[in-house]
């Protein structure tokens, strides 16, 4: 055998263990969002909202540390 051989041989089979899951099968094991969450990450309205709304919590907390 050559030495690539024998190194491709050695690689195998120290990833034999290693399985591979096809993504969004119930095997994967992550959640999938919902149509909800979806339209929630894209909707520049909401994510404007969001941004408004942490800046004013962070607002909030600056002001109460520096007292």
């Amino acid at each position: 055998m050559s030495e690539e051989k024998k190194e491709k041989v050695v690689a195998d089979k120290e990833h034999e263990h290693v399985q591979h899951v096809e993504p969004y099968t119930p095997q994967f094991g992550t959640m999938i969002p919902s149509g909800t969450q979806k339209f929630m990450r894209t909707c520049v309205i909401w994510q404007l909202f969001r941004f408004i709304a942490i800046n004013i919590k962070m607002t909030i907390l600056i002001i109460k540390s520096h007292h």
